[in-house]
């Protein structure tokens, strides 16, 4: 796993600018938060999971997360449907304090074209970059 700064940030997955990971599972991807952002907004308080079955275009809200001192959003980071959605964390949120990158998974997504929506991720030494400036950004 690596390690950038304090932030675990697994490399066989992919992240997005809005601070979600993606894993990929065959043709289908299962996507969360990363640490960086859960560390950022403190203990997460509430989330709104995506229902199963809805087909939801790129860009679109994925889940709203909210903690004592921050509200947000996770965005699709690729179209297509949503196969399962992890309800069990609406009504414990906490875990995706404790346990960003397992049992704090949001949704399993089918993409419409995992190929494409795979080369708009970033992984390695771009999501190192991207995420030092965020670091920055965040400390000021």
């Amino acid at each position: 796993m690596a390690t950038i700064d304090k932030y675990n940030m697994p490399d066989e997955l992919y992240y997005t600018t809005d601070h979600a990971w993606i894993k990929v599972e065959g043709e289908n991807i299962r996507i969360g938060i990363t640490d960086f952002m859960q560390q950022l907004a403190g203990d997460i308080t509430f989330i709104r999971v995506p229902r199963v079955n809805k087909d939801l275009p790129e860009g679109k809200t994925l889940a709203s997360i909210q903690s004592g001192k921050w509200a947000g959003k996770i965005s699709v980071p690729m179209g297509g449907k949503v196969l399962e959605s992890n309800r069990d964390l609406v009504s414990n949120p906490g875990v995706l304090n404790s346990d960003p990158y397992g049992a704090a998974w949001i949704a399993v997504m089918q993409p419409e074209d995992l190929e494409k929506g795979l080369n708009s991720l970033m992984q390695g030494d771009d999501l190192e970059k991207w995420l030092r400036k965020e670091m920055e950004q965040h400390a000021e």
